[in-house]
């Protein structure tokens, strides 16, 4: 059985924390991948043009962080939100494994994978909020 959803004020408060916490993480972090390219390239596999990824991923997040300002795209936003959040997993997994660790494990990298879980979750949560709605009763 279902949970009863949060209406009303309260899920309205609840929408705006999850479409604020999206909107400022994804916005944060894409100008963090604009502006400090350096720093994230350390989180970049070398396999991969740190080059080319960290531009196309920090405007991704920039978008994805504007659309979650909008109610009519904000369920998108979050469910793009927990897309590029587990694309990101293996990064932070990678770092229980690799020679250089950019936060060293078992703390520091085990801290983020918790909080990218929690990302995930307020991610999902929010697109869930615009798809559990119950239907409009029709008018007469």
């Amino acid at each position: 059985m279902r949970e009863p959803r949060t209406t009303g004020r309260a899920g309205t408060l609840v929408s705006w924390a999850l479409a604020t916490l999206v909107a400022l993480v994804m916005i944060l972090g894409g100008i963090g991948h604009l502006m400090q390219p350096a720093y994230f390239a350390t989180l970049v596999p070398p396999w991969l043009p740190a080059g080319l990824v960290l531009p196309a991923t920090g405007v991704l997040q920039i978008a994805i962080g504007l659309a979650a300002l909008w109610p009519a795209t904000r369920s998108r936003a979050g469910l793009a939100f927990a897309f590029i959040c587990l694309a990101y997993m293996p990064l932070h997994l990678w770092d229980f494994v690799r020679p250089d660790p950019v936060f060293p494990p078992p703390g520091a990298a085990l801290t983020r994978v918790v909080v990218q879980i929690l990302f995930i979750a307020a991610g999902l949560a929010l697109w869930q909020r615009r798809h559990s709605r119950p239907a409009a009763a029709p008018s007469h």
